[in-house]
């Protein structure tokens, strides 16, 4: 599960860039519709609360785990 944060944070980095260049108006994010950027910005925003509630989430998970077995 720790190898999956690399690529995660790499793509809320990316997704907070491509909301920056659509507020910024460049040609190529100036095309897209401002639904897409904010539906990025709010998946951007969910992978960067997650990395830092992702041991109280393992927590949960293993004590439901627990629980079920």
């Amino acid at each position: 599960m720790e190898r999956i944060w690399a690529t995660a944070w790499a793509f809320s980095v990316m997704c907070i860039i491509y909301t920056v260049c659509k507020i910024a108006g460049l040609e190529w994010a100036a095309d897209r519709p401002w639904s897409e950027v904010i539906f990025f910005l709010c998946v951007a925003v969910a992978i960067i609360v997650s990395f830092f509630l992702r041991k109280k989430i393992a927590a949960l998970y293993r004590k439901i785990k627990d629980k079920l077995s």
